[in-house]
C-alpha cells in the first residue's frame, strides 16, 4: 500500500534526498542514534494523523491503493456491524482490533477492554480514493485513517516477549478481543505459523482454550490431527494440550520467533513496522526470521519495513529470493545522510568465502570501519585506537576493526563498504608500493579521480627506484632525503586525504622502535604489548602521544570523522585541483594542496535533525 517512501535528505550534503519504492521488505541499517526506529515511528504517525505529523526524516508517504473491489473486502473483513439508519452500500461499522503490544502489561485474568469501533463510509473512501496521486488534505486523512491505519502494525522490541503471554478469551459468539482470540478462529493463518514454527525448531504452534478464561499458546511436539482436537474443549483437546508445552516454560528466543509471526499473521496487515527483530534471538534463527517475514510479506503484498542491528536479519532478507531495499542512515556532526545499497551486492559479497569471513555486513552498523591487512595489524591499531579514546587523545569511535588477510583482499573491502555510505580506512605497509597494478587497484576502490592515476603512478615508480627492498620493512621513507623524501610524504598525504593510510617507516614493526621489541607478526605484537604495559595504573603504561603510531591514527580517525571526507564515490575534480602548483616539489608527484584534516579539533556538537517545514513543502502530498 506505499507507492514510494521520500526522505529528507540524501547521502550526503547537497545531494537529493532519497525517495524509493518500497518492496515486500525494506530494512533501516546505521549505527546508534541515526534515526533507524524513529523513521518506523515517522511512517506509523503519518498514517494515524493523515500526513499531518512533526516528522524528522520520513518526509512524505506515497500511497498505492487496490481497486475499489479489495477495498471494500478489506474494509468489509473488519465488519461488526451497520450503523442505525445507514446502509450496508454505504456505511459499516468496522473494528480496529489494538496492537498486540497493548497487552504487555495485562494479565490474563483482567476483563478486556471494549474494543473500538469506528464508522466508514465506503463511498467517501473510495471517492477519496480516485484521486489518491494528488490527494486534498481531506482525502489524504480519510485514505489513512478509513484504510491504512485499519491495515498498519507497528512492533518494537520491548513488547516482542508478550506476545506470548495468555490473552483473555472471548465469548464464543462475540468478536475477538485480542490477536490470539482472532488466530483461534483462523485455521489458515495457524497452520501457517505452525509451517514456520516447525521449519524453526522443530516445534507446532498451537492455541489452548481448555482453560476457559484466556487463551494460552503452547508448542506441540506434532500439529494437531484436525481443527477439534486443537479447539475443543472435551477430553481429546485436553490430552493433546497436556502433552504440549506451554510457551512461558520455553526459551526467549522461542517466545520472541513464535510471539512476531503470530502477530504479523493475527490480521492482513499490508503495512507492518517492525523495531529490533532480532532481540532475543540467536543468528541462525534471526536469520530464518529475516527469510521468513520476506516471503509473507511478498505473498501478501505487504510492506514491511524493518529497523535492525542484526548483519544476520539483513542476509536472511537478502537471501529471501525476493525484492529488499536496504536504506543505510547515518547522523553526525549535525549531518545526516541516507543510502540506498544494493541488496544483490551484498549477497554476492556474502558468497566470497573470504569477506564473509571477515564480519564485513555488520560493519554497516558502526560508524566506520579501518580494514587493516593482517589480523596482527587489526589487534594493534585498535588498541592504540582503544587508548586514544580512553584518554581523550583522539580516536576513531565507534568503528570496526577488520582483518583483510592480504593487500589484495583490502581493496575488495573498502569499496563495498564506502558504496555502502560506510568510510573504511585502508592501513597498508609501505611495501605496496611495489607493484604498480595493486597500487592502481586500491586507487580505483578508494574512488580517487582517475585524472590523478598518471602522476601518482609516475611519482610511485621514481620512488621505487629510489628505495632499497630492505628500506620497506624497516625505516620506509625515513631512509630517503631531501626531494625524494619531500615527494614520497606528498603522495602518502595525497593518499591519505582518500583513506588509504601507508605506514610511512615501512611496517607494523617499525613502531614505536623505542621499545626495542624485535619479532613479526604475532610474536612481535606480544611483546610490543607486554612493553606497553596493561595496567594505566603502572609507571611503564604508554599513554597515547603526538607523534609516531598515535598521530598516524589520529589521521585516520580524522578522515573518518569528517562528513565531508573524499574518497566516498566517483567525484569530479575541479580543473584548479588538476594542476600542480607553480613551484613543485620536484619532478615526480605533484603538490596538489589537498586540505589537511585536523582530527584533534573538537568536534561541535551535533545539530538537531530538521525540523519539519511544514504544508508549503510537500509534506501532504500523497505522492513525490
Amino acid at each position: 500500500m506505499l507507492k514510494s517512501v521520500a526522505l529528507r535528505f540524501g547521502a550526503a550534503e547537497g545531494d537529493e534526498p532519497l525517495q524509493f519504492t518500497p518492496g515486500p521488505m525494506t530494512v533501516f541499517v546505521g549505527p546508534n542514534n541515526s534515526g533507524k526506529s524513529l523513521a518506523l515511528r515517522e511512517v506509523e504517525e503519518f498514517i494515524e494523523s493523515g500526513g499531518d505529523s512533526l516528522r524528522h526524516i520520513i518526509r512524505r508517504l506515497g500511497i498505492k491503493l487496490p481497486s475499489d473491489a479489495v477495498i471494500e473486502q478489506m474494509l468489509r473483513s473488519r465488519a461488526v456491524g451497520v450503523k442505525d439508519g445507514a446502509t450496508a452500500e454505504n456505511e459499516i461499522t468496522v473494528l480496529r482490533l489494538r496492537s498486540p503490544g497493548e497487552y504487555s502489561r495485562r494479565r490474563a485474568t483482567d476483563t478486556a477492554e471494549p474494543l473500538v469501533e469506528a464508522t466508514v463510509d465506503i463511498a467517501a473512501l473510495l471517492a477519496a480514493a480516485q484521486n489518491v496521486d494528488h490527494p486534498t488534505d481531506e482525502e489524504l486523512d480519510i485514505i489513512c485513517r478509513d484504510l491504512l491505519g485499519l491495515f498498519t502494525l507497528r512492533l518494537d522490541g520491548q513488547t516482542r516477549l508478550a506476545l506470548t503471554q495468555p490473552q483473555a478469551a472471548a465469548d464464543r459468539g462475540a468478536n475477538p478481543t485480542n490477536h490470539l482470540g482472532v488466530l483461534f478462529r483462523d485455521h489458515e493463518a495457524r497452520a501457517r505459523i505452525r509451517e514456520i514454527t516447525a521449519d524453526a525448531f522443530g516445534l507446532y504452534f498451537v492455541v489452548d482454550p481448555t482453560a476457559g478464561s484466556h487463551f494460552r499458546v503452547r508448542m506441540a511436539e506434532r500439529a494437531p490431527m484436525d481443527n477439534d482436537e486443537e479447539q475443543a474443549a472435551d477430553d481429546r483437546s485436553r490430552a493433546f494440550h497436556g502433552r504440549a508445552t506451554d510457551i512461558a516454560e520455553m526459551s526467549d528466543g522461542i517466545r520472541a520467533f513464535t510471539g512476531l509471526t503470530a502477530a504479523l499473521l493475527s490480521a492482513d496487515y499490508r503495512i507492518m513496522l517492525v523495531d529490533e527483530p532480532e532481540a532475543f534471538l540467536h543468528p541462525p534463527l534471526t536469520r530464518k526470521l529475516g527469510r521468513r517475514l520476506t516471503q509473507l510479506a511478498a505473498e501478501r503484498g505487504a510492506n514491511v519495513l524493518v529497523a535492525t542491528h542484526s548483519p544476520d536479519f539483513v542476509m536472511g532478507a537478502v537471501t529471501s529470493g525476493h525484492a529488499v531495499n536496504i536504506v543505510r542512515l547515518t547522523h553526525r556532526k549535525g549531518l545526516a545522510g541516507a543510502r540506498m545499497l544494493a541488496a544483490h551486492k551484498l549477497e554476492a559479497m556474502m558468497r566470497d568465502p573470504l569477506l564473509r569471513s571477515t564480519g564485513v555486513l555488520g560493519a554497516m552498523f558502526h560508524e566506520g570501519a579501518v580494514v587493516c591487512e593482517a589480523d596482527a595489524d587489526r589487534v594493534y591499531y585498535q588498541e592504540i585506537n582503544d587508548r586514544m579514546l580512553s584518554h581523550r587523545s583522539g580516536g576513531a569511535d565507534g568503528c570496526v576493526f577488520l582483518n583483510a588477510q592480504n593487500k589484495q583482499t583490502v581493496r575488495r573491502i573498502i569499496k563495498p563498504l564506502r558504496e555502502m555510505g560506510l568510510p573504511a580506512a585502508a592501513i597498508l605497509d609501505l611495501d605496496l608500493m611495489k607493484g604498480r597494478e595493486d597500487f592502481r587497484d586500491l586507487l580505483n576502490a578508494a574512488f580517487v579521480p582517475q585524472v590523478f592515476w598518471e602522476p601518482w603512478e609516475e611519482g610511485r615508480r621514481r620512488l621505487h627506484q629510489k628505495m632499497n627492498n630492505a628500506h620497506y620493512k624497516d625505516g620506509g621513507i625515513y631512509r630517503l632525503n631531501g626531494e625524494a623524501r619531500e615527494q614520497f610524504e606528498q603522495l602518502l598525504d595525497n593518499l591519505a586525504e582518500y583513506g588509504v593510510f601507508l605506514v610511512p617507516a615501512g611496517e607494523l614493526e617499525c613502531w614505536m622502535p623505542e621499545l626495542e621489541v624485535g619479532g613479526h607478526g604475532p610474536e612481535w605484537l606480544t611483546q610490543v604489548f607486554n612493553r606497553m604495559g596493561m595496567d594505566p595504573s603502572e609507571g611503564g603504561y604508554q599513554r597515547p602521544g603526538s607523534s609516531g603510531v598515535w598521530r598516524f591514527m589520529q589521521r585516520v580517525a580524522g578522515w573518518i570523522a569528517d562528513p565531508r571526507r573524499r574518497g566516498m564515490r566517483a567525484e569530479s575534480v575541479p580543473v584548479e585541483r588538476q594542476l600542480a602548483p607553480p613551484e613543485p616539489a620536484g619532478p615526480g608527484v605533484p603538490v596538489l594542496n589537498l586540505e589537511t584534516v585536523h582530527p584533534l579539533e573538537p568536534e561541535p556538537a551535533p545539530a538537531p535533525l530538521p525540523s519539519d517545514p511544514g504544508p508549503d513543502d510537500g509534506v501532504r502530498q500523497a505522492v513525490a
